[in-house]
């Protein structure tokens, strides 16, 4: 069994007994954050419908031509969706509904994955609706997301909801360590990732760790109230942080060194992501009321939303900065 799989192991012993009764659903929303191992485990539960050599529980084998196939992501009666740009578009949707309506390549199954489904155009969603409503045929449909709320209602209510738990930072920060990160850039990365192989592409990468001494110093002008802070973004943060990603990335390590002081304030610093920064959390612990840092917090909180609604980044760190400049 994959790792990620074996990781949640309830889900797939759940899914193994449910395939063996032949009581699967026509459609599934496994919600979680990134990295719980979502499509490991979709792409489990169809390699467990077409592999030809299933074993006792209804598990896969894994190894025969369609659990091959499968994972390598090339069987005809396994198609995936995932966004083109920023968002699911309406077209791919119809697409899709059009091999809904065939019948299987080899088979008369088919399973359908839809990445970031919370991604979908209002249309795109509509469109889908339809076929949730009357789906055709024996079909399979297994919506990823990250952001539940942002599904519509009525395609939660004709899926049944699968919650991936994230697995424990202990346990990722050992994983981490293992692949040979460092045990301070691992306890930085198991609070930015559940993903793995994410965690060790960044560990890697010079331009994370030139994207994490940015935030910092920019934290620093912070927590100074320096009217530098609001030139910095402009002349550093925009440039390190070009594309949407990176600057969803750059929020999520801000976030990271204030939930740092909170935790070091209330002397709480065995879940530290900079633990290698005691002395100048000391300082800043000093400096701050557990008020004003809950009020940074619920800040760049409310600046996440408006960074996920794609309100233009720049405009939202300015924001942050005129915001915590009032602050007393």
């Amino acid at each position: 069994m994959v790792a990620g799989v074996n990781q949640q192991r309830e889900i797939s012993d759940l899914f193994a007994r449910t395939i063996e009764k032949q009581q699967l659903g026509h459609a599934y929303v496994f919600e979680g954050a990134a990295g719980t191992g979502k499509k490991m485990m979709a792409l489990w539960v169809a390699s467990s419908l077409f592999c030809e050599q299933r074993q006792a529980g209804g598990f896969p084998c894994g190894e025969c031509a369609n659990c091959v196939r499968i994972n390598t992501h090339q069987h005809p009666d396994v198609v995936e969706v995932a966004p083109d740009g920023n968002s699911i578009k309406v077209d791919q949707v119809r697409e899709l509904k059009a091999e809904f309506s065939k019948s299987g390549v080899e088979s008369n199954r088919k399973v359908f994955i839809i990445e970031d489904a919370e991604k979908m155009t209002a249309g795109a969603a509509n469109s889908l609706l339809k076929f949730l409503e009357e789906p055709e045929g024996d079909v399979t449909a297994f919506l990823l997301t990250t952001a539940k709320n942002r599904l519509l209602p009525t395609i939660l209510s004709r899926c049944q909801e699968v919650h991936f738990s994230p697995f424990p930072k202990d346990q990722r920060r050992k994983e981490l360590e293992e692949k040979g990160v460092s045990s301070s850039k691992a306890a930085l990365l198991v609070h930015l990732t559940q993903d793995m192989e994410k965690a060790v592409e960044w560990s890697e990468d010079e331009w994370f760790q030139s994207a994490v001494d940015t935030i910092l110093r920019f934290r620093a002008l912070l927590d100074r109230k320096d009217p530098q802070a609001f030139v910095f973004i402009q002349t550093d943060l925009m440039p390190v942080f070009k594309e949407r990603p990176q600057q969803e990335l750059a929020l999520e390590l801000l976030l990271t060194c204030y939930r740092d002081l909170l935790n070091y304030h209330y002397n709480r610093k065995e879940d530290l992501a900079f633990p290698q920064r005691q002395a100048e959390l000391e300082a800043a612990s000093n400096s701050f009321s557990g008020r004003q840092i809950v009020h940074t917090l619920t800040v760049l909180l409310e600046s996440r939303k408006m960074l996920d609604s794609y309100v233009a980044a720049q405009g939202v760190f300015e924001q942050i900065v005129l915001k915590l400049m009032d602050t007393k």
